[in-house]
C-alpha cells in the first residue's frame, strides 16, 4: 500500500472520504514530516499544529473535494486570519494578518485542513529561496543545490511528502522554476483564473497569480477545479471558468493537437545540454507515437526587450508597498531594515515616471500578440522550464559587491538604477530566461518532471498554450504523465 509522503492529493482525500485515512492522522502525519525534516530544509517557517488537529478533529462534512487534506500557504501574500503575515522579510516580521485572501478562503471551500505557512525570498523577488530572516531552502532532492523560488518552501514540503499539495504562487516563474529544479509538477494557470484580493486585485499589474505545487497532473486538474471562481466584480482580469469535459474532449482527440517547439535562448546564452536533452526527449517521444510537432523560432530577446520593463514593474510595485508602509506608520523604511535588492528596486521604483510603467504594459500587450499569433497556426508550445538545472548553494548570483554604497543610492538617476538591477539580477535571468515570458502575456504554462541531469538533478520541459487554453496543455501533459515520462524522486 502506498504511504501517506507518497501519495498526491487526490488520492489523499479519496482516501478520507472511503474512511481509509482520518483528516486528523493526516494532518498528524504531515505535522510529523514537517517536524522530521525542517530543521535541515527550512521549508516551513509558521507550523499551526494546535488548530490545524482541532479544525480535523471539527471536521464531518467530507463533501468538499479536498476534505480534510493538509496543505501549507506560501508565506507571502497568502494571508490567514490571526496567522503570522511576514513575507519573510524583517520588516513584517511580527505582522499578523487579520483577514484571510480571498484565495485562502477558496483554499478552505476547497476542504483543505492549513497546517503552516512555507518559505520564500524576501517579498517573493528571486528565483531562489534564501531569505535572511527564515534561512535558504536547499532541494530536497540534492541539498547541496538550491530548491528554486520564489515558492522554494512548497516545493521542498511536497517533495519531502509534508503534505501531498502546497499553495504556491507566480509572479515570474515562481511555481515552475522550483518545479523544474526540484522535479514537481508546476502549473500557472491564465490570468485571472484564480481567486484576487482584497487590497490588490492586480498583483505586479497582472503578472502574479496564485496556484500551487503538485505531485500529478490529477491533482493539478483537480485544484484548479476547485479553486476558480465564476466571477469577481473586482478582478481587472476575467475569463471563463475551465470545465473539465472540455480537457477530457483534448484527451479523446489529443493526436489532433498541433505542436510547436524551440530551445531558443531568449537571452543572449544558449540554454544547457540538459535543458535541450529534455526537449529533445519530450518531443522525439510525442513524433514517435504520430504527434506532429514543428520547430518555431518566436524571436523572443528577453534581456533586450523584456526584462528593463519587468523590473521597472518590480520597482513601482516595491516603491508602492514602501509608500504604503510609511503611510501607516509615519516613517520610511531604511536600509537596515529589508534586504539590499529589496531596497534598490524601491530605489529605483522611486525615480520611474507613470509614462514609463505604462508603457511596461504596452509591451506586454505587444508580446502578448506575438505569442497569439503564434498560436494561430500551433496549439501549444514546448521549451526549457529552466534553462539549467538548480544553481549550488555556493553560487553567487547577485554580485552584492559590484553595487555602490547604500547611502548614495537615492542620489543615483533612474538609468544607472536600472542598469545596477539587470546587472545585480542577471545571473539569475540566464537560470531562468522563459518563464516570466508567461506572466507578462497571461498566457498559461506548466513545468513538467520529464528529465535528470547526469548529477541527478531534475530539470523540467515547459507547455504554454494560448490564454484560456488551459485544457489544452492539462489534456497533453496527462498523456505524457501515463506515457511515463515523468520522472519521480
Amino acid at each position: 500500500m502506498q504511504s501517506f509522503q507518497s501519495i498526491d492529493a487526490t488520492t489523499c482525500a479519496q482516501w478520507i472520504k472511503q474512511g481509509k485515512l482520518t483528516p486528523v492522522e493526516a494532518v498528524k502525519i504531515a505535522i510529523d514530516q514537517v517536524k522530521k525534516y525542517n530543521e535541515r530544509f527550512h521549508a516551513v517557517v509558521h507550523l499551526y499544529e494546535e488548530d490545524a488537529i482541532k479544525q480535523a478533529k471539527s471536521l464531518s462534512n467530507l463533501e468538499a473535494p479536498f476534505a480534510g487534506v493538509p496543505i501549507l500557504l506560501k508565506d507571502a501574500g497568502h494571508d490567514y486570519a490571526g496567522h503570522p503575515s511576514t513575507s519573510s522579510s524583517q520588516l513584517f516580521k511580527n505582522q499578523i494578518a487579520t483577514k484571510n485572501s480571498h484565495y485562502v478562503d477558496q483554499i478552505i471551500k476547497a476542504g483543505f485542513i492549513i497546517i503552516g505557512h512555507t518559505n520564500a525570498p524576501e517579498f517573493a523577488l528571486k528565483f531562489v529561496s534564501d531569505s535572511a530572516l527564515y534561512g535558504t531552502v536547499p532541494n530536497p532532492v540534492n541539498p547541496k543545490y538550491h530548491a528554486g523560488g520564489s515558492s522554494g518552501g512548497s516545493v521542498a514540503a511536497v517533495q519531502l511528502g509534508m503534505v501531498p499539495i502546497a499553495a504556491a504562487s507566480d509572479g515570474g516563474g515562481s511555481i515552475r522554476i522550483p518545479a523544474s529544479f526540484s522535479g514537481l509538477v508546476g502549473f500557472k494557470p491564465t490570468r485571472g483564473a484564480m481567486p484576487t484580493g482584497p487590497g490588490s486585485y492586480r498583483s505586479w499589474g497582472g503578472a502574479a497569480i496564485d496556484f500551487a505545487l503538485t505531485k500529478s497532473i490529477q491533482d493539478t486538474e483537480n485544484f484548479l477545479l476547485a479553486m476558480q471562481l465564476p466571477h469577481q466584480d473586482a478582478s481587472a482580469f476575467k475569463v471563463p471558468p475551465l470545465i473539465a469535459d472540455d480537457i477530457r474532449n483534448y484527451e479523446d482527440n489529443i493526436n489532433d493537437l498541433n505542436i510547436a517547439y524551440t530551445v531558443d535562448p531568449f537571452i543572449d546564452e544558449t540554454p544547457s545540454a540538459d535543458a535541450v536533452q529534455a526537449v529533445e526527449k519530450t518531443v522525439n517521444y510525442l513524433q514517435n507515437h504520430g504527434f506532429s510537432v514543428t520547430e518555431v523560432h518566436p524571436n523572443i530577446n528577453g534581456l533586450k526587450d523584456y526584462l528593463p520593463g519587468y523590473y521597472k514593474m518590480n520597482a513601482s510595485e516595491q516603491q508602492k508597498m514602501f509608500q504604503q508602509i510609511k503611510k501607516q506608520r509615519g516613517k520610511a523604511i531604511q536600509p537596515d531594515e529589508v534586504e539590499p535588492l529589496s531596497y534598490l528596486l524601491a530605489i529605483y521604483g522611486e525615480k520611474i515616471p507613470a509614462w514609463e510603467y505604462s508603457e511596461v504594459f504596452d509591451e506586454w500587450d505587444n508580446l502578448a500578440n506575438q505569442m497569439q499569433q503564434l498560436h494561430e497556426t500551433y496549439d501549444v508550445l514546448i521549451q526549457p522550464a529552466t534553462a539549467k538545472a538548480a544553481p549550488s548553494l555556493s553560487e553567487d548570483f547577485y554580485h552584492l559587491e559590484m553595487l555602490p554604497p547604500i547611502e548614495t543610492w537615492k542620489d543615483l538617476n533612474k538609468e544607472t538604477l536600472g542598469d545596477l538591477i539587470i546587472e545585480s539580477l542577471k545571473s539569475g535571468t540566464y537560470y531562468s530566461p522563459y518563464a516570466y515570458i508567461y506572466n507578462l502575456t497571461g498566457q498559461p504554462a506548466i513545468s513538467l518532471p520529464v528529465h535528470s541531469t547526469s548529477e541527478g538533478l531534475p530539470i523540467g520541459v515547459m507547455i504554454s498554450a494560448r490564454q484560456s487554453q488551459d485544457a489544452k496543455i492539462l489534456a497533453l501533459s496527462k498523456w505524457l504523465e501515463n506515457h511515463r515520462l515523468f520522472e519521480y524522486y
